[in-house]
């Protein structure tokens, strides 16, 4: 049994749809983007926070503390809707929509135009933080903010979370999910969108090796995730990594689906687009699959496949078209 600031009691912890509110011996906060700024504690409903950075600065590191989001309007980092940098250890941001979803999660993070340095929504750099039912959603346009979510953590977990940017859809070193953490893990997320049409070889999940300084992406897991992309150029790519050593130990997609909408007029050749074989990890494809691309991988990019191949070793992961 859970004991809330406010003196309510619950069993097993607070429902969310599919997901429950970690119980915890840390402090539970709320935040509530239709309250006054600067006028609670974040101990209750009643006393929320307004901004997730308030949140951000109030929880304890190491301390299993949860941030619990009202999902009845966009929540920002912060007045100037700045990005969150998430430099604390062991901390859980879960959004109480309703329903565990794919798509459109009612806890909506959002970013818009910015200045400064930002780069996407959330910058984590913690030590075991989750999240759990948000759509972090960016349409900046500031230079550096390249993504919507950006992970430079170790043992990071999304669980149901939507991660898409409708900006910078022509600029090649653009992502939705910058991926440079360790031991990550990824859980039915949904990361691009069918609808935004990219139109140069930008990608859904970027391994750029040290973007965030001293990261790298290491046994890192996609498991039941959806990459969405709708693209005019032919060399988009999935997944892309730009030089050899952007994977280390492991990189693991296990029942994913890989799918460019249909709606774009470009032939997609590769899902992974590696500059270079990777030569300190290797990448699995375990089950699932590619719609509407060429290819899964080049034969020398050290990607695996781990299923019965449809027809040939070469289009081991690729759909077949019915016919009758």
């Amino acid at each position: 049994m859970t004991t809330y600031a406010d003196g309510v009691f619950q069993y097993g912890g607070m429902p969310t749809g599919g997901a429950s509110v970690p119980q915890t011996f840390g402090t539970y906060y709320f935040v509530d983007p239709n309250v006054a700024s600067g006028s609670g504690d974040g101990l209750t409903k009643a006393t929320a926070f307004k901004y997730a950075g308030e949140a951000n600065s109030a929880i304890t590191t190491n301390n299993h503390d949860v941030v619990m989001f009202n999902a009845n309007s966009a929540v920002n980092t912060a007045a100037s809707n700045d990005e969150m940098a998430l430099t604390k250890n062991r901390s859980h941001w879960v959004g109480l929509g309703g329903g565990s979803r794919y798509l459109g999660q009612r806890t909506r993070w959002t970013m818009g135009v910015t200045t400064g340095t930002a780069i996407a929504v959330v910058q984590n750099t913690g030590v075991g933080n989750t999240f759990t039912n948000i759509k972090f959603d960016s349409s900046d346009t500031l230079a550096t903010s390249l993504y919507a979510f950006a992970d430079g953590g170790e043992y990071t977990q999304l669980t149901n979370c939507e991660i898409v940017k409708s900006t910078d859809l022509d600029q090649t070193t653009s992502a939705y999910l910058l991926c440079n953490g360790d031991s990550s893990y990824y859980k039915n997320c949904a990361i691009g969108s069918l609808v935004h049409s990219r139109t140069a070889a930008t990608a859904n999940v970027l391994l750029a090796r040290e973007t965030i300084t001293g990261k790298v992406c290491r046994d890192v897991i996609f498991e039941d995730c959806l990459l969405l992309a709708n693209s005019t150029s032919n060399t988009f790519g999935h997944v892309r990594a730009t030089g050899a050593t952007d994977v280390e130990r492991m990189l693991l997609f296990k029942n994913c689906l890989f799918n460019h909408a249909v709606l774009g007029s470009a032939t997609v050749a590769l899902v992974f687009t590696y500059s270079a074989a990777q030569t300190q990890g290797i990448t699995i494809v375990q089950g699932g699959g590619q719609v509407n691309h060429t290819a899964l991988a080049k034969t020398s990019d050290n990607v695996h496949f781990l299923g019965a191949p449809i027809a040939t070793a070469a289009t081991a992961g690729d759909s077949v078209a019915v016919t009758n």
